[in-house]
């Protein structure tokens, strides 16, 4: 019984042996490769990305939409962004401060673009704000189904800045925003 033991332990150690001969001849295996020519007119990866995703200037607006004894809400800017690769979209900031002591929520409702309601869809904006805080409320308008676009905001773009609380269910607010372009 003891000759078949060393045997196993022998048909083991050759076998380890064999193992690790086979990975590091595999590992120790290079393949000569010819260099690449390099075309100056090619553009690198990092250039052909900086193409895709093309920004046109935000119109800076830095108009006052509310002041009341519980928010203050300035309409920053509107942006619109062209990205070949996950589409175009449309940013419109908010800087809001919340002068209340409980958290706030600020949403957009009933966008819409040059007298045309926009898809709830494609839109996506809500911002918590604590108490006595300010924060950048930021509507994104994007298209995620094909063949839909986004709006052109050639005239304007209209929405309600909805404010609520979820700690008091009482209190709620809606100002009205008109963006003429």
């Amino acid at each position: 019984m003891l000759q078949s033991f060393g045997r196993c332990v022998s048909m083991k150690k050759f076998l380890v042996v064999v193992l690790v001969a086979l990975l590091l001849g595999a590992c120790g295996a290079t393949e000569t490769k010819e260099p690449k020519s390099v075309d100056s007119s090619e553009k690198s990866e990092n250039e052909t990305n900086k193409e895709e995703t093309k920004k046109e200037e935000p119109k800076k607006l830095n108009q006052e939409i509310a002041d009341t004894e519980n928010i203050k809400a300035t309409l920053i800017s509107v942006e619109k962004k062209k990205d070949d690769v996950f589409g175009d979209t449309i940013e419109v900031m908010f800087e809001v401060e919340n002068k209340r002591d409980d958290t706030i929520e600020i949403q957009a409702r009933e966008v819409s673009a040059d007298g045309k309601m926009v898809d709830e869809g494609m839109l996506s904006m809500s911002q918590e704000i604590s108490g006595g805080k300010k924060a950048d409320a930021i509507l994104t308008i994007q298209s995620y189904d094909e063949g839909k676009e986004i709006p052109e905001l050639k005239e304007n773009l209209e929405m309600i800045l909805y404010a609520f609380s979820w700690d008091n269910m009482d209190f709620e607010e809606e100002h009205n925003v008109k963006i003429d372009f």
